[in-house]
């Protein structure tokens, strides 16, 4: 479990565009990598399953986001804290809770769909001008200051897997809008508080199993975020459900 004490641990599985990462800040990079490829366009949908909305919008603030051009740029800005060494995190930093929006400023997201039970509500572009307009909101007007001109970034919302999967029709999402699947392993632990309440193993599989073949997905990514799937046994557990889901050996990846 070298992933457990490295914050930095990421790999991919670069035939399949599915990349593993113990923390989720590295899902900006690995889109916007993959863009660079020609893999995804502007604009792409995402489909962020995850115990947390992560949609904190001070992303758009990191340090070189909008002048990365290079895979080495990339990493810079997607670089995280470490939560473990004590220190304070630095300001304007890509965190856990904010790679979303730092993809919506670079135009790499156009849309998302929220699969999580969170109880909170999705913070939307159309909150945001709300109060950069009509509440003379500083901060938010420089976060839209930041966004592209024509950004028409939208969202939807659903609490859970099954909810997601029993409105979602996959033939209506638009042919020239790639798609992302976007998980945090966290998903499965339905604790809110130290104990965690993993889902049962049956329901984890049936639900990872729908959430592969419902598309054919562009790319995937994968956070383990071991605090909050309940420790290092539980976020382990949940790895290796993963891995034999889609079919994927640690081994063979590849660190990046």
């Amino acid at each position: 479990m070298e992933w457990f004490h490295d914050f930095d641990w990421k790999i991919a599985f670069l035939e399949k565009r599915i990349y593993l990462m113990r923390q989720h800040n590295w899902a900006f990079a690995a889109w916007e990598i993959e863009r660079l490829k020609g893999n995804l366009q502007p604009k792409s949908l995402v489909v962020h399953v995850d115990a947390h909305l992560d949609d904190t919008p001070d992303g758009v603030f990191v340090p070189g986001l909008h002048e990365a051009q290079s895979v080495e740029q990339l990493i810079t800005v997607a670089q995280g804290h470490d939560y473990a060494s004590g220190r304070v995190c630095p300001p304007d930093c890509m965190q856990i809770d904010n790679f979303i929006w730092a993809a919506v400023a670079r135009d790499t997201i156009g849309e998302t769909i929220f699969v999580s039970h969170q109880d909170d509500e999705v913070l939307s572009l159309e909150m945001l001008s709300y109060d950069a307009v009509h509440n003379r909101n500083e901060n938010c007007q420089n976060i839209i200051a930041r966004l592209p001109e024509d950004c028409s970034y939208k969202h939807q919302r659903y609490m859970d897997v099954p909810a997601f999967l029993n409105e979602c029709d996959d033939q209506a999402w638009s042919p020239k809008q790639t798609k992302i699947l976007d998980l945090d392993l966290d998903y499965f632990n339905l604790s809110e508080e130290i104990e965690p309440k993993l889902m049962p193993e049956a329901q984890i599989r049936d639900e990872l199993r729908a959430l592969r073949n419902l598309h054919q997905w562009d790319v995937i990514t994968v956070a383990l975020s071991p605090e909050y799937c309940g420790g290092k046994e539980e976020a382990a557990y949940l790895l290796a459900i993963f891995l034999e889901t889609f079919e994927l050996d640690v081994v063979a990846g590849q660190r990046w």
